[in-house]
This record gives structure tokens, sequence and C-alpha cells, in this order.
């Protein structure tokens, strides 16, 4: 079984058997704080942070380690933890890493730091931070085929790997082009469930997404979020 909740914006918790993993969490200064870090004391905490874009950075979680000494941080190298925080792990892109007994692999974002692959509890998680299929309207054609032929080259490095759960930008400031990184995951690597992310509080894209003809094969393996601080439970029959 796997518990996900929605934080803000790309912000996640997800809980294992024995881990409680959170990503890019964003307060956005307080006005999404949802965790109580005390609630998973019992479990082994590994805080990620994709890159420096303060949509995905927050100091805030460094103060957790005050009440819990034991939280592990992963972050990007462009990332600069406080002097007093211990248990940093700095991670590049392109490599791979054993952090406890977490299995983790980044992947270079085509905007900054790093998307992460978690390999934990014998769940294979996936977090694209930034990396995405950015098609922006009004740049160059020569700008949008190389963001996307770095989206693809990346993405397929996990075309021989089954994701449990994966975190994947729809970002409606994109317009038509929402889509395109989540269809190019949803159509080369086998996810059991997809949560977009990087929506801006924008839920409507939800619902375009159902409708979007572009998603009719795998629709059923969509999560819709509905607000945030939002709880998801997966059990072993739906992370098929």
């Amino acid at each position: 079984m796997l518990k996900v909740i929605y934080l803000h914006h790309s912000g996640f918790l997800v809980e294992t058997e024995k881990y409680c993993l959170i990503f890019d969490y964003f307060t956005e200064n307080g006005k999404y704080d949802f965790i109580d870090i005390t609630k998973y004391a019992s479990k082994k905490i590994v805080v990620f942070v994709s890159h420096f874009h303060h949509d995905h950075y927050d100091r805030a979680i460094f103060k957790w380690q005050s009440v819990l000494p034991q939280i592990q941080y992963v972050l990007s190298d462009d990332v600069i933890a406080p002097p007093f925080v211990k248990n940093v792990h700095k991670v590049h892109f392109d490599k791979s890493y054993t952090i406890e007994d977490i299995f983790v692999q980044t992947f270079h974002s085509n905007d900054e730091g790093v998307a992460f692959l978690t390999k934990v509890d014998g769940k294979n998680i996936y977090h694209a931070g930034d990396l995405n299929w950015w098609h922006w309207n009004g740049e160059s054609d020569k700008f949008n085929k190389g963001i996307a032929g770095m989206y693809r080259k990346e993405i397929d490095k996990m075309k021989e790997t089954v994701l449990d759960v994966a975190f994947v930008p729809v970002d409606p400031r994109l317009e038509e082009n929402y889509i395109l990184g989540l269809d190019y995951m949803m159509k080369t690597i086998q996810i059991k469930n997809v949560f977009p992310m990087h929506f801006w509080e924008k839920y409507s894209i939800f619902n375009t997404l159902q409708k979007d003809e572009r998603s009719i094969c795998y629709r059923n393996c969509v999560v819709c979020i509905h607000h945030t601080n939002e709880t998801f439970v997966l059990t072993d029959e739906e992370a098929m």
C-alpha cells in the first residue's frame, strides 16, 4: 500500500511501509503548511528538493530536523542548505545513489536541477521536478525542438522500469501543449498511477485532461486532484 498526500503545486508526501518521502515542499509563505512532521516519527523520513526555484523549495524543511534529527535531505546540487543542517545528500543529474536503503536515480532537467526516480520498499516512485516537455507558443522552433529532444532522451532511460507512482507536470501556461510531457511518458513507460502537478491551482486542468482525446488510452491511470492536502490511498490492486 502507498499513501500519497498532495500538498501544493508540485509538493507531495508519500508513505510506504517504512518510509515517509517528501518531494518539493512549497508552502507559499506558510499558506500551505500542512505537515505535522512528528506524525511520521516512527518512519524514516527523506526530503527531496529537485531544484532551487521558489515553487519547489522552501527552507522551512530544515526546521524539521530540530524536532526529528534523523531526517535525511536529498538536494539537487544547486540547492544550498544552511550550515547547521545534517544528513544532507547533494545529488547531480545522471547519477545513482543509495541513501539508507533507498535507491535514487537522477535525471537531467531541461529547466533546472534534477528529476528523481526512487526505489523504496519495493515501489518505484518518480518525481519530475521541472523536467517536462516545455513547448512554449511564441518560442522558436529550434528552442522547442531542443527541449523536446532532451525530454525524450531523459524519459527513454526509464523504458524498462514500471513506475508505481509518477508525479508529472501539466502546466496550463503551455496552452494546448500542456499534455505533451505527460502524454509521452504514459505512452513510453508503464505507469500504474500518475499524479499531474505544477498546475498552479487551476484544478480545471483535470477536466480538460479527461476530455482530451490524446489521453484516451491512459485516463484510468490519472489520479484527479481536487484540493490541497488531499490524501490518496493506493492499494496493491490499484498500483498495478
